[in-house]
């Protein structure tokens, strides 16, 4: 049955708009200055010269709510009917004009400018999730449902971001770095449902449900009241923003030194290697920072049911919502509501990173890197969090070239197959290869990056031999002996 009703959109919304970021590619030194969004030390001592990129975007959405029904007989949102925790993560941005440059003595800056959003709710109890707006389904008439719980939280900001990084220790053998990114975070508005307990029965003759408890609140940004009506026929505008708000990361890399030659030669000439480690470990902290905004107007705490409520046709009550502030009124035939005052916090999907690289050689890596939610200790009235996952990734580099399979699966087990690859300035990939072919996907991920860069190791070598050439834009064709002028003797 497809769905109907607000509270499901609201859910699943994130569809349209967004999920892990760049997975797989970003773990990469040459990622550049993308690479600096999940590890700031990553641009101390960078295989690039300079990275510039023009353009960048990703998003990201995974779920165990409900699925896209590609089919001809049924398109549409179809939820799933299990017992098994519900869950939804979605994130998205897209970013460009952001840079990095390689200074003197191992040292890095970079910056970084994006338009980001990020939706989760987790833990979200399974029966009203696929109950709501088909209570008379013959599997749900007759049934008690006892507390069910729902928090979900959503946001979106611009981000400035300015990166340095420093190597500051190296003996030839051990190589420690360190990078920061303080933050300018200017926030176009949160919004978040909070049901901490739904207790209610079903009518096995009539469908009809009677609330026996309700603790509800929901709310939105005050700088979200002008777009108060979500029916989608106003034009699209972004909202103003809060102001900018600081925020941070902070990363340390060790790296074991080890100088591999390049295994290919021709006519005598090698070149000298991009990475120059044989493994590193990593570990960062992102997105720590906290928000506050004032509530929006129609933000509403139910307080209390009416008395002698009895049977209610909810699927009715509640659908076709078009605005805040018709969820309200319609709240309002079942329950005693509170307009909501003063001021709420959002935390940013803060994370500490913990990454493991090996250099194989020959080109081929493979990279681990766990990314485990931090928000649970930070103070705030709601979260913007991650799912603690794992992304193993195999991964084969050659200068401007490389190619990329990321292997996810978060806490509950959620699991995903993506790929990518990087040709010259163009990097392009998925974390969800299912998300693609099959025919009823619960994900979606896309990623793409456009840059302009140098490598360095081979920038002072004009005549490199070899298709590959080792580093981007260092191939070059050098003239026979017979043909050079006598007195040239190089």
């Amino acid at each position: 049955m497809r769905q109907k009703g607000l509270l499901i959109y609201l859910l699943l919304i994130t569809n349209l708009l967004s999920a892990q970021r760049f997975a797989g590619y970003i773990y990469s030194d040459y990622s550049g200055i993308l690479g600096a969004k999940t590890q700031p030390a990553s641009l101390a001592d960078s295989p690039y010269k300079y990275d510039f990129n023009l353009l960048n975007a990703n998003f990201f959405v995974a779920n165990n709510i409900a699925f896209r029904d590609k089919t001809t007989e049924a398109q549409g949102l179809i939820r799933f009917i299990s017992d098994d925790l519900k869950f939804i993560q979605a994130n998205a941005s897209i970013g460009g004009f952001s840079a990095m440059l390689a200074l003197p003595r191992g040292q890095g800056i970079g910056f970084n400018a994006s338009l980001r959003l990020h939706g989760s709710g987790n833990d979200i109890s399974p029966d009203f999730i696929q109950q709501f707006n088909r209570f008379g389904r013959p599997e749900f008439i007759g049934q008690t449902v006892l507390n069910q719980k729902v928090e979900l939280a959503f946001s979106a900001w611009y981000e400035l971001a300015f990166t340095y990084a420093t190597v500051l220790k190296d003996d030839g053998f051990n190589r420690w770095k360190i990078g920061v990114t303080p933050k300018l975070v200017n926030s176009l508005g949160a919004a978040f449902i909070n049901v901490t307990d739904f207790d209610y029965n079903i009518d096995p003759q009539t469908a009809q449900v009677e609330t026996t408890d309700l603790a509800l609140m929901y709310g939105y940004s005050a700088n979200l009241d002008e777009f108060e009506q979500f029916d989608g026929d106003q034009s699209f505008r972004l909202p103003k923003g809060v102001g900018f708000k600081p925020a941070l990361d902070l990363g340390v890399t060790f790296e074991r030194v080890a100088f591999r030659q390049d295994p290919s030669e021709k006519s005598g000439t090698k070149l000298n290697p991009d990475i120059t480690y044989e493994f590193k470990l990593s570990v960062s902290i992102t997105d720590l920072g906290v928000v506050k905004y004032d509530y929006g107007t129609a933000s509403t705490e139910v307080t209390s049911l009416l008395p002698n409520l009895g049977f209610v046709d909810l699927d009715n009550t509640f659908d076709e919502m078009s605005s805040a502030r018709e969820i309200t009124d319609s709240l309002a035939t079942i329950a005693n509501l509170e307009p909501i005052n003063g001021q709420f916090s959002v935390t940013l999907p803060t994370a500490l990173n913990v990454n493991y690289d090996y250099n194989i050689g020959n080109y081929y890596y493979i990279n681990a890197n766990a990314m485990v939610d931090m928000t649970r200790l930070i103070p705030a009235d709601y979260r913007l969090n991650h799912l603690t996952n794992l992304t193993i990734t195999p991964r084969w580099e050659k200068g401007s070239k490389g190619i990329y399979v990321p292997i996810y699966i978060n806490q509950i087990g959620d699991f995903h197959l993506g790929a990518a690859a990087r040709i010259g300035a163009l990097t392009i990939g998925t974390q969800s290869l299912g998300s693609l072919f099959s025919k009823k996907p619960t994900s979606g991920n896309f990623y793409f990056s456009l840059n302009i860069s140098k490598l360095k190791a081979n920038s002072k070598k004009p005549y490199c031999f070899g298709t590959g050439g080792g580093s981007a834009n260092t191939t070059q064709y050098r003239k026979p002996l017979y043909k050079r002028k006598k007195w040239i003797f190089f």
